[in-house]
């Protein structure tokens, strides 16, 4: 037989299933095909051990590639932050990396990883904190080493602590952006209770609060090896590695005993529906339910299959009537959740066009009010077992993922067989198990309702729903610069002589008679060490219209206020401003010179002489200005020249606040007016931006087509 003719009898005997006889036959239905069992799933087991000095230690050889992986997890977490300095454990862990250590800065920390294709990674979460090292086999002696000195010896270098705070107000500032965080952060605030631990936030004044010595004091109370429990996994001998281990922490020393902080929480269901005013959604995101139960809970198993047969996948109640059937929302889902140290959250949420909000929640409620009135039918429930049962293996894919649920469970004091035990637990559940728990975990009538979004919209008030109470998500304004100023006859007196040189300086006696002023300027951004050149059009029309077009690297960027609403453009496509960027645009025309002297003569405008000071050797006197809530200072020369401004203002790239000095430079008389072409602006002590005007022109033509929103 020909090569070319065995090559083909191989083919052949391949489509036809290899050899006479192993061809399956033929079956009617799909349900009916016979499958060979499968394959026992064995769950690898870690060695643990107990170091003398209270170190627990977890150890799984992994051999399938060179690689070994470091994880701590150290007994603290952010319940344990005094409410004042909300937000210390956060910058704790995050400047535990990035601050360095004796022998290497943050930064040579970083170059050393990056060439070696390594990480070390610091944090604290709400009730642990957590280290860890990825490195290959070949490197593990020298990035182990970096590991210990980040875990043990950190130094928190102060302008890693003032970065790690500059990001945690950006945060704070950006918090509201996002409608799903909004509505998952303020929902859990109600389940769990404002007083709660869990319910806490940065703020600005927190952030503020945190120094060097209250991340050094926090390490020192908690960071002892009887607090730590340590996982090794990866292409390792255990011997060697042990070996390594004593001597890398015999000479930590044991540490206090730590009394484990108490996760305070609303224990009792308080039922209530509560309302946020987002008005520049199109969706109303919605969510009802009350406080959970916890992962030790003997009833967890049958709980997490009535979750998938009432909102946990494609063929749950929850997705397939809402979604499916009424067409009221793209996801919808949720179950009564558990986490370790406290209750999870019972919740169930979904978003709907504005216009079918409260079809929705009356959907929503109906569904998991039915999950007690209509049992689980035989086909239910053994798809949820299924579907969850299928799914458990991916969650342990991995020898590393087995070693950290290990770790887990050990630090919450779960069995250790949690996992081995997790497939006879599911498949032994039954309908009337899952009836049991549903009657005894679902509240619906006991929850608390909460809708975000835009009422213009809605299809019903919220008030259809009986009464409601309106969250207020405001951010507090940071703490003001305190500056003694002395308010008497004699200082009102002064600031409005001082204020008239300006005015002066402005034009004469009627600043008023100016509506419009646009700027075309050349703008140089400094940001974190990067330089930036853009141009400005600048387009101010008194009193409450600003016009800004700026040419940058990726195109031209267009931001339009008119009066209490506005819009950006860029790459063709427009969006609305949120409102409280629009109120933040507004409030920096108040603080503009040339916005203040129009109101002249206001009876709200208050004016005082708040002393003397030199600005690059020229004698100026500080003019202290506040309309309404909106305070600045101005440093005024002997010709009414502005040469200082300074105020607590917002970073137009982060939105959080900061300190604002502006200096004006390069002026030139027009038209009678003396007009500074150069702004050189700082914020908190950096320089940010640097204008220099290529023209100026007072009241120009002002085309309305400018402050025309696009057609969607």
């Amino acid at each position: 037989m020909t090569r070319q003719n065995l090559l083909a009898l191989s083919i052949a005997l391949l489509m036809l299933g290899g050899v006479a006889g192993t061809v399956p036959a033929q079956v009617e239905d799909h349900r009916d095909i016979e499958y060979p069992e499968l394959g026992e799933f064995v769950i690898p087991q870690p060695e643990i051990y107990e170091l003398d000095n209270g170190l627990k230690v977890f150890m799984l050889e992994d051999h399938e590639l060179p690689l070994i992986e470091v994880t701590a997890r150290i007994r603290t977490g952010s319940v344990y932050e005094p409410i004042e300095k909300t937000g210390l454990a956060s910058i704790m862990g995050e400047v535990q990396r990035t601050g360095g250590t004796a022998a290497m800065t943050g930064d040579q920390i970083d170059d050393f990883l990056e060439a070696r294709a390594a990480s070390v990674e610091t944090g604290v979460a709400n009730t642990e904190g957590f280290a860890s090292m990825d490195c290959l086999k070949g490197d593990f002696d020298d990035v182990f080493k970096v590991f210990l000195d980040v875990l043990r010896t950190p130094q928190f270098a102060e302008e890693k602590i003032e970065l790690a705070k500059v990001q945690a107000n950006t945060g704070i500032a950006r918090r509201n952006d996002n409608v799903n965080g909004i509505t998952s952060r303020e929902f859990n605030r109600l389940v769990y209770g404002y007083d709660s631990q869990l319910a806490r936030m940065e703020e600005y004044a927190t952030v503020a609060a945190i120094t060097r010595d209250d991340l050094t004091a926090w390490h020192a109370a908690y960071y002892h090896p009887n607090n730590i429990y340590l996982g090794v996994v990866g292409d390792f001998d255990t011997a060697a590695m042990k070996e390594k281990i004593r001597r890398a922490f015999t000479t930590w020393e044991r540490g206090p005993e730590l009394e484990l902080a108490k996760v305070g929480y609303r224990e009792t269901r308080e039922p209530g529906v509560y309302f946020i005013e987002k008005t520049d959604v199109t969706q109303a995101n919605i969510r009802v339910g009350h406080l959970g139960i916890t992962r030790d809970n003997p009833d967890y198993f049958a709980v997490q299959v009535m979750n998938e047969i009432l909102g946990g996948g494609f063929a749950s109640r929850l997705f397939s009537r809402i979604r499916s059937d009424q067409g009221l929302a793209y996801s919808v889902g949720g179950g009564v959740g558990s986490s370790f140290a406290y209750p999870g959250v019972a919740g169930f949420g979904m978003s709907t066009k504005s216009e079918t909000m409260g079809e929705a929640v009356d959907s929503l409620m109906t569904e998991v009010r039915g999950m007690l009135s209509e049992p689980a039918t035989e086909a239910e429930l053994e798809r949820a077992k299924e579907s969850i049962l299928n799914s458990f293996i991916f969650n342990y894919v991995s020898k590393s993922q087995v070693l950290r649920q290990q770790m887990q469970y050990a630090y919450h004091g779960l069995p250790l067989d949690f996992l081995e035990t997790y497939r006879a637990n599911i498949e032994k559940v039954t309908g009337p198990d899952v009836a049991r728990v549903a009657e005894k975990y679902l509240h619906p009538d006991e929850a608390a309702i909460l809708v975000v979004g835009n009422p213009a919209d809605f299809d019903r008030p919220m008030s259809s729903f009986g009464e409601f109470e309106t969250i207020d998500i405001s951010i507090p304004v940071p703490p003001a610069e305190e500056i003694e100023i002395v308010d008497t006859p004699e200082s009102r007196a002064a600031g409005k002589e001082i204020f008239s040189r300006v005015v002066r300086a402005l034009g004469g006696d009627d600043p008023a008679a100016t509506s419009a002023v646009r700027t075309k300027a050349t703008v140089e951004i400094s940001v974190q060490g990067q330089s930036l050149s853009l141009g400005q059009d600048f387009l101010v029309v008194f009193p409450d219209r600003v016009f800004q077009a700026l040419q940058t690297p990726g195109g031209e960027q267009i931001v339009v206020v008119d009066g209490n609403e506005g819009f950006v453009m860029a790459a063709g496509q427009s969006q609305a401003l949120p409102a409280d960027r629009v109120k933040k645009q507004q409030e920096e025309l108040l603080r503009d010179y040339r916005t203040l002297v129009r109101m002249v003569d206001n009876a709200e405008l208050e004016l005082l002489a708040a002393g003397e000071e030199e600005i690059e050797g020229a004698a100026c006197e500080i003019l202290a200005v506040r309309f309404g809530e909106v305070a600045t200072r101005f440093w005024v020369d002997a010709e009414g020249k502005i040469l200082k401004q300074a105020y607590q203002g917002v970073h137009p790239f982060t939105q959080a606040p900061g300190a604002f000095e502006v200096f004006f430079s390069e002026y030139r008389e027009q038209d009678g007016r003396l007009i500074p072409f150069v702004r050189r602006t700082n914020i908190d002590g950096n320089e940010f931006a640097v204008s220099t005007a290529d023209s100026i022109e007072v009241d120009p033509e002002v085309d309305e087509g400018l402050f025309e929103k696009p057609a969607a």
